[in-house]
């Protein structure tokens, strides 16, 4: 599951972005609007959609109740993507991190004139995929911005940006909608029963969710969790499957998302809030599983997790990694399930 979120379905807002876009623009039409935007948010809420959006209207030469007209000769080349005014800065499809050379060629190009006579717009995303090098080529530029410039950063961390970058920028939060109105959303694009558990696994953004039904892994979901299940129980060897699911072809990034979600349900479940558990389908496999959990431990592991998702998309040895975590979760509680009964805890 990319970070980077679905853009071509749609010139107009989604339905829970309407707020924030009428706020955008009606800055952008009292002449308010800051040269620089960070917009921020869990993955699938349309950020990098709002923000191309957003980007083609502040292009467009004749707008029309508030959108891009879509047929003025910059909406045409922003549509083809060679409008000479607009600039994307994203991760090379080779590479992990964005530049500073990248940075360097934006900065200049920012710095021509501007070539419809308007705004020269920039895209940078994931914003904190930028260097320590690039982040502080970008810092004088926003410090000192051209004039009709506007460049919006768009990120699902804001936190891994430096704070010299975030204090320079207006902050607008993406929130997700509500999780009904999620659902109900998802099921106008396509029906299918199991929307509440790819948007709970996918962390509450419907993009997410929506990318999350395609994945062939997502659709292993339930026989994960089942060799999980096997593995703690000792039916099944770390090691195996740890290769199995850290192979070259597989998503490891959702691969650890959904362990991560399994782990939380485990919590749930082990805190007396099963309201909160994501994968109601598999609820009585979760119920057997927890049995001799104690939460520490879950803690523990969910903290791993979280930190092995940080690196998931680095150069990071996938196998070894999945197999140190695999082997927490197997042998973990050993000594508590070898532990007289009354000496358990819950």
């Amino acid at each position: 599951m990319s970070d980077s979120e679905a853009i071509s379905f749609t010139m107009t807002p989604l339905p829970w972005q309407l707020a924030t876009w009428q706020q955008l623009h009606g800055r952008m039409r009292d002449g308010r609007l800051p040269h620089a935007l960070l917009l921020y948010g869990v993955p699938g809420t349309g950020k990098l959609l709002l923000a191309r959006n957003f980007a083609r209207l502040a292009l467009c030469r004749a707008p029309q109740d508030g959108l891009a007209c879509g047929t003025c000769p910059a909406c045409t080349q922003f549509a083809a993507g060679s409008h000479p005014d607009f600039h994307f800065v994203g991760i090379p499809e080779d590479k992990t991190i964005i530049s500073v050379a990248q940075l360097r060629e934006l900065i200049n190009a920012l710095g021509l004139t501007s070539q419809h006579g308007g705004r020269r717009v920039a895209i940078i995303e994931p914003a904190d995929a930028m260097n320590t090098a690039a982040a502080n080529a970008l810092l004088k530029t926003l410090e000192e911005p051209g004039a009709d410039t506007l460049l919006l950063l768009v990120t699902s961390r804001p936190a891994r940006l430096p704070a010299t970058i975030r204090s320079r920028c207006q902050l607008v939060r993406m929130l997700p909608p509500a999780r009904e109105s999620a659902v109900a959303w998802l099921g106008s694009q396509a029906p299918r029963p199991d929307w509440p558990v790819l948007l709970g696994v996918a962390g509450g953004g419907p993009l997410a969710a929506l990318q999350l039904a395609d994945s062939p892994q997502a659709g292993k979901r339930l026989d994960m969790y089942q060799t999980l299940a096997e593995v703690r129980a000792g039916q099944r060897n770390p090691l195996t499957f740890a290769k199995e699911w850290s192979a070259k072809d597989a998503d490891f990034v959702l691969t650890l998302r959904l362990f991560q979600c399994w782990v939380m349900d485990l919590i749930m479940l082990k805190s007396g809030t099963e309201a909160g558990i994501v994968n109601r389908d598999a609820l009585p496999l979760l119920q057997t599983t927890a049995q001799g959990l104690h939460l520490r431990g879950l803690h523990g592991l969910l903290n791993r997790l979280n930190d092995a998702v940080a690196v998931a998309a680095t150069s990071v040895n996938r196998q070894l990694l999945l197999e140190s975590l695999l082997v927490d979760w197997a042998d973990s509680l050993k000594t508590v399930a070898a532990a007289p009964l009354a000496a358990r805890g819950g």
